[in-house]
């Protein structure tokens, strides 16, 4: 029979981590899963999920930290748009004050909340949506570990009633499905939306749709911008922004830091030079291919992209050796390097690691693109534009 303490840590592959959550076998107290995504984990700031259980198959937070009265006020921020009023706006100024001080509790600035009109189910979904946004992204980073780090007191930490794990993770799942389901329409959070005035002119819209839309748009931000903007989930922008564009009455465009950015591939393979422009031009990012590995570095020298990714098993010369020839050349070293591969092998991972570059598998079957295009997306977001930028933030 298993012990407690060796039910408390596990492995889990690319999207089995709600199904090892709900494995019967693990004993749960209250504390929080600590996972570490093998994708991450060699960044200069590693990046870990938490998700916080108060009660044997209940879940009562996540986020990328544990769990402190900062993350309520956060969470209120974003997804209640009442805390965003002129009205509240001084009340807020204080809690974040206070926090800084450590003179608030969790549990007093939930009850002020409360006094001042916010309602308990407000705050009880903007929690929930918390966990499904961050799921979003925990499902995308593919495998990993997850070890549980039991707190006594995180019960009276939380103001809030936790949610069925079952439930949440079952939600979460569909979800994939319909992030899968949009993302040849909307590729990426991070594209602009453009309208199409005349489409939207001579389309049978009441005006205050019509007006709405127009008010939405005319700021020029990034959907995920937009669903901050609008205190929503960032998959009911997404699909109701890919409505829009299925209608023509709009079409979305790079960010221009994204136009500007190159992005380079070296793989002896046609078809895989081929798939992965496709994947990454969709993105928005300019897109350079070389398939002789002799003369990559020449062509890196020329192209200055700003991130490249390698493949491991080239003819002439390994991936491993060019990495080594572009660490040698001053002006070309601090670009960042992913290895490609198609074999997972842990020594390739260990060998990209001493190598100073990331590591990602190529997909193996048409049912792994899409995730594969979520994981290019966040690589080149997280190593380009800095560690920050997580996928459907």
């Amino acid at each position: 029979m298993q012990t407690l303490e060796q039910t408390q840590q596990f492995s889990f592959q690319s999207q089995e981590l709600p199904t090892k959550l709900l494995d019967p076998a693990l004993v749960h107290s209250d504390g929080h899963w600590k996972i570490q995504f093998s994708r991450l984990a060699n960044r200069k700031e590693n990046t870990f999920g938490y998700l916080g259980i108060t009660d044997a198959g209940t879940i009562s937070y996540s986020g990328y930290r544990p769990w402190n009265s900062r993350e309520l006020l956060q969470t209120a921020k974003r997804y209640i748009l009442q805390t965003r009023q002129d009205s509240l706006k001084p009340h807020v100024a204080r809690w974040q004050s206070a926090l800084k001080e450590q003179k608030i509790t969790a549990h007093a600035m939930y009850e002020h909340m409360l006094q001042l009109g916010i309602t308990p189910e407000q705050i009880q979904q903007a929690l929930r949506l918390k966990i499904l946004n961050d799921f979003d992204a925990f499902l995308t980073f593919g495998a990993g570990e997850a070890s549980f780090i039991p707190s006594t007191q995180l019960r009276d930490l939380i103001p809030v009633p936790g949610f069925s794990m079952a439930g949440l993770l079952d939600e979460a799942q569909k979800r994939q499905v319909l992030w899968q389901q949009l993302r040849p329409i909307i590729p990426s959070m991070q594209m602009l939306p453009v309208l199409d005035p005349q489409v939207l002119e001579a389309a049978n819209l009441p005006q205050s749709q019509r007006q709405w839309i127009e008010k939405v748009v005319q700021h020029q931000r990034p959907l995920n911008k937009i669903a901050i903007g609008l205190a929503k989930d960032p998959l009911e922008v997404a699909r109701l922004f890919a409505k829009w564009v299925r209608a023509e009455l709009l079409h979305l465009e790079p960010l221009p830091q994204t136009q500007s950015t190159k992005v380079m591939i070296i793989d002896d393979s046609p078809l895989v030079l081929k798939q992965f422009h496709s994947l990454v031009g969709a993105l928005g990012y300019q897109v350079e291919v070389c398939q002789q590995a002799e003369i990559a570095l020449q062509q890196i020298a020329q192209v200055k992209p700003g991130i490249v990714f390698i493949d491991i098993n080239m003819p002439g010369i390994t991936g491993f050796e060019l990495v080594k020839e572009i660490r040698q050349q001053p002006s070309l070293a601090a670009i960042p390097l992913v290895i490609l591969t198609g074999e997972q092998k842990l020594s390739n991972k260990w060998r990209a690691q001493w190598s100073g570059c990331e590591f990602l598998t190529k997909p193996l079957a048409s049912t792994e693109i899409n995730q594969f295009q979520l994981q290019l997306q966040e690589l080149i977001y997280a190593l380009v534009f800095g560690p920050s930028m997580i996928v459907g933030a």
